[in-house]
């Protein structure tokens, strides 16, 4: 029998990070996934790190923006692929493997509308 996601060992540092994140950015936060850009068959691996994809609705500055992410994760437990969603369905023209894999095995934890299904 599978486990809940609360039984998980990262279950009370994501949710602390999804409230914080929202405060902070809820107004340009498009999309929150979990993906795991090293194993597809795996989606949360058994340590550290989890891979959180997060898209927005504003063009994003990778190196700032993973920094004050990383700002917002005391517990360390998240790596952080951060873009606009413009950007990623670029990746995605372009047939990037990290966007290709996110959007065929990613969870998708938080949406606005219906983006996903418009990438």
């Amino acid at each position: 029998m599978k486990k809940s996601w609360a039984d998980q060992y990262f279950f009370e540092s994501l949710s602390e990070f999804i409230n914080r994140l929202h405060e902070d950015r809820g107004g340009q936060l498009e999309l929150l996934a979990v993906f795991n850009p090293l194993e597809r068959d795996e989606l949360i691996p058994q340590r550290p790190p989890i891979y959180l994809l997060v898209l927005y609705n504003t063009e994003v500055d990778f190196l700032k923006e993973r920094l004050f992410l990383k700002e917002h994760d005391p517990s360390g437990l998240f790596e952080f692929f951060c873009y606009s969603v413009e950007a990623f369905r670029n990746m995605l023209r372009d047939n990037n493997p990290i966007a290709l894999i996110a959007r065929e095995s990613g969870l998708v934890l938080f949406e606005k509308g219906d983006i996903s299904e418009r990438l």
